[in-house]
């Protein structure tokens, strides 16, 4: 079945600590404490609500929800937060939100782990078996919730910060787990490791596409049929610019190789990008998508060039 099943509502308790609260703080009932550590997980879900604070390394509530549908905002935030640094001076609680249905028979997880970084993951229903695209901290609930959607069979790792309780979904589902082979020690317990740099199909529909750049091993995952692309940590949509980005500071391998990676991805067809880490985008035509990412790497290419002479 595409849907759960109805179930008695779970809430969700938070554990923010009402004595760190961040000084940058908003005032007011929300706030974000200062063990946050800077992920931008939150901050994608609520962007003008969260926002950096002077260091540049952590998030606060830059001002306070204004009407039902922000606090909505403020509540998916805080469920997705790794550190449960977002709280209220409250305490109230509510039912659960995520999983959340972000496009059609795809949900947002929630409960992000902090060994990924606060990176999102998804599970994708499909006829031929479920997929979850890089894994969130496991968690009996987020089991159940998996389990009345299909369970999972497989899940596709983009690179090796994401894996997070990979091994244990995998283990609970016995479900195969994709990783490229220059990520490979990150997940030992992969049952099929790809290799090269030549796109292949791991399920009906849905092409594996090497991106090196941001790690070695880095892949994004295209689902033809829907036009939505599974983009790891190599290219997310900046709420700020209403655009295409990629963050240099954030690369982890190579970025010459990132931007060549991000330039080949105009060879395929996409309307909406879903990525790990940041925000997702709306939906555009797959022509206007290709134009915003040509002209992303031309951009970059340009700020690298200046800076550190041509790539090559």
């Amino acid at each position: 079945m595409w849907f759960s099943a109805a179930r008695p509502a779970r809430y969700f308790g938070l554990v923010a600590r009402r004595d760190r609260r961040h000084p940058e703080n908003a005032d007011g009932e929300w706030f974000v404490d200062d063990r946050c550590i800077g992920c931008g997980a939150s901050s994608s879900i609520a962007p003008g609500l969260i926002d950096l604070t002077s260091s540049g390394t952590q998030f606060a509530f830059v001002r306070q929800p204004a009407n039902d549908s922000e606090a909505h905002l403020a509540e998916l935030a805080a469920e997705v937060c790794p550190t449960r640094s977002i709280g209220t001076e409250s305490g109230r609680r509510w039912p659960t939100h995520h999983p959340v249905d972000i496009a059609h028979r795809v949900w947002r997880m929630g409960s992000n782990s902090p060994d990924t970084a606060g990176g999102n993951a998804y599970l994708v229903q499909r006829p031929h078996g479920n997929l979850l695209i890089d894994a969130p901290r496991y968690t009996d609930r987020l089991h159940r919730e998996a389990e009345s959607r299909g369970g999972i069979a497989q899940i596709l790792l983009t690179h090796r910060d994401d894996v997070g309780d990979a091994d244990r979904y995998a283990d609970a589902f016995g479900a195969d787990v994709v990783i490229h082979e220059a990520d490979r020690e990150a997940a030992p317990f992969a049952t099929r490791v790809l290799a090269g740099a030549q796109p292949i199909e791991v399920a009906t529909g849905v092409q594996a596409i090497p991106t090196p750049g941001h790690t070695a091993g880095h892949l994004m995952y295209l689902l033809a049929e829907e036009e939505i692309l599974f983009t790891g940590d190599s290219l997310a949509w900046d709420h700020h610019r209403e655009d295409l980005w990629a963050e240099q500071f954030v690369c982890w391998d190579s970025w010459p190789n990132q931007l060549h990676s991000l330039e080949r991805l105009a060879e395929y067809r996409f309307s909406k990008i879903i990525p790990t880490h940041g925000a997702v985008s709306p939906r555009l035509d797959p022509s206007a998508m290709t134009e915003r990412l040509r002209r992303l790497v031309a951009e970059l290419r340009e700020r690298w060039m200046a800076e550190r002479g041509p790539v090559r």
